[in-house]
This record gives C-alpha cells, structure tokens and sequence, in this order.
C-alpha cells in the first residue's frame, strides 16, 4: 500500500512539473540559448553548436508578415498557440503518449529574411532528437504553404 501511493505521489509530481513551462520569451531581442543538455535545438545558437537548426527562409515576393502568419497556420493544427504577438510566437506541443509538453518558439528576423526557431522540452535529458525531427517537419511543412 505504502509502495503504490509513492509511485502514484512520483507520478503525480511528474506530471505536475511537466505542466510548468521553462523561461521562454525573447531576451535581449533574441530567443533564449538552449540549455546545455541536448533536448533543444535553436537557429541562433552559434555556427558549430550541437543544438544549431538552420531558420526558415522567407521566400522572395513574400513579405516576411505573410510568412510569419504562413507559420502560424503550419502550427495551428500542430500545437496550442499559447502567444502570437507580431514578431513572435509560442507554442507548446504534445508528445503522444505521456503527453510531455515541449515549447516552440519562432523570432521573426525580417532584416535577415528569415524566422529564427528554437524548439525545446522541459522535461528529461535527452530528446532523442524530437526537437530536431519537430523543426524539420515545420520545415517542410511551411515551405509547402509557401509554394
């Protein structure tokens, strides 16, 4: 009886602290750098960095407003869209079957042509390289409502 209401008070607090989402947001104009364990990928961690994700490009003849609302489309269906301010946007995805909470970020960088990501989980050490996989797949998923 003991061992069974340790595992459930384990699990409860496990999924309670899923619930918290990291600090997220823009500091100093940029997105947050990623943490030092490999479960976040960012397009403005430094050339050479393990977490570095290229950023979407905004297509020519698009204005990069038209591109960021494109974005926000892709993720629509994706993900819940906790905040959508002009230039930038957060979401929170959900894994499948634990439902771990991962949050996505976009900046968008229309001096550069670009919308700068950073996609990371709050939980565990290792992603297993769903974050990279998620960008890659909002990726190709946003080029295809570009076209």
């Amino acid at each position: 009886m003991f061992a069974t209401a340790v595992l459930a008070s384990g699990l409860l607090l496990f999924a309670a602290t899923s619930c918290v989402g990291p600090d997220v947001g823009l500091q100093g104009g940029a997105l947050r750098a990623c943490p030092g364990s490999p479960n976040c990928v960012s397009s403005e961690a430094p050339a050479g960095d393990a977490s570095r994700v290229e950023p979407l490009s905004i297509p020519a003849g698009t204005t990069p407003e038209q591109a960021f609302a494109a974005l926000a489309s892709v993720l629509e269906g994706r993900a819940t869209l906790e905040t959508r301010d002009p230039g930038y946007l957060h979401a929170v995805f959900k894994t499948r079957i634990l439902r771990f909470r991962d949050d996505f970020e976009a900046r968008l960088d229309a001096e550069a042509g670009v919308i700068q990501v950073r996609s990371a989980s709050r939980l565990g050490y290792s992603d297993l390289g769903a974050n990279r996989r998620r960008v890659e797949e909002i990726r190709a998923a946003f080029q295809a409502a570009m076209d």
